[in-house]
């Protein structure tokens, strides 16, 4: 893969937000609920707003939460932003097979292969369990290697890094939107994708 630097004017990187679309079901109707607080930030309640405007149109309805409120969230209701593939439940092929479906079918075909490359790196040494990103954590793989106490997180993003956690943290850190992950430091190390990532890699891992 060739490298070249060049000057160009500075990008504010915007980090997106995490909203999350549930979806119920009540008295046989389906809904989409997107929760709003009023002690949440104005700004991300306006976003809010505007997503579920873009969303549902013509059909968006405001209920204002009540004890005998329009509809309520199940007790067992839960938000799952990741699928956990613990080591012996696949064969090796159907956990690579399942880390690539979660590359971006929009990935150029000069790019593509490069991801695939760093996974199947990445994978090649020997861990307990892989986790895969869903919903907006889509892109994002974990591995973990707890004999060495790190579990590491590689995406599809070309050009990006590689984040190294403590393992002990990642109940912790799998609550956490990926943008607070990565804007509060939580990584014990940051490998940058460049000409000497393989060998930081194996570094790290062997």
């Amino acid at each position: 893969m060739a490298w070249r630097t060049y000057q160009r004017y500075p990008r504010e990187t915007i980090p997106a937000q995490n909203i999350h679309v549930n979806c119920i079901e009540s008295q046989n109707e389906k809904f989409l609920l997107i929760e709003c607080d009023s002690q949440e930030d104005p700004a991300l309640f306006l976003h809010k707003l505007n997503l579920a405007l873009e969303i549902f149109g013509s059909d968006l309805e405001f209920h204002v939460a009540a004890k005998d409120g329009f509809v309520a969230l199940p007790q067992t209701f839960k938000i799952v932003n990741w699928l956990i593939l613990p080591a012996g439940t696949y064969t090796q092929e159907e956990l690579k097979d399942k880390v690539k479906q979660t590359i971006s079918p929009k990935l150029s075909k000069t790019v593509k292969p490069v991801i695939e490359k760093r996974l199947d790196k990445i994978g090649s040494y020997q861990y307990s369990g892989i986790v895969i990103g869903v919903g907006g954590y889509k892109g994002y793989v974990i591995y973990h290697f707890p004999q060495k106490s790190i579990s590491v997180l590689e995406s599809d993003s070309p050009n990006n890094a590689t984040y190294v956690f403590n393992h002990s943290d990642w109940e912790q850190l799998s609550k956490k939107t990926k943008t607070e992950i990565i804007n509060n430091n939580l990584a014990i190390k940051r490998i940058i994708h460049d000409p000497d990532w393989d060998q930081k890699i194996d570094n790290l891992l062997r």
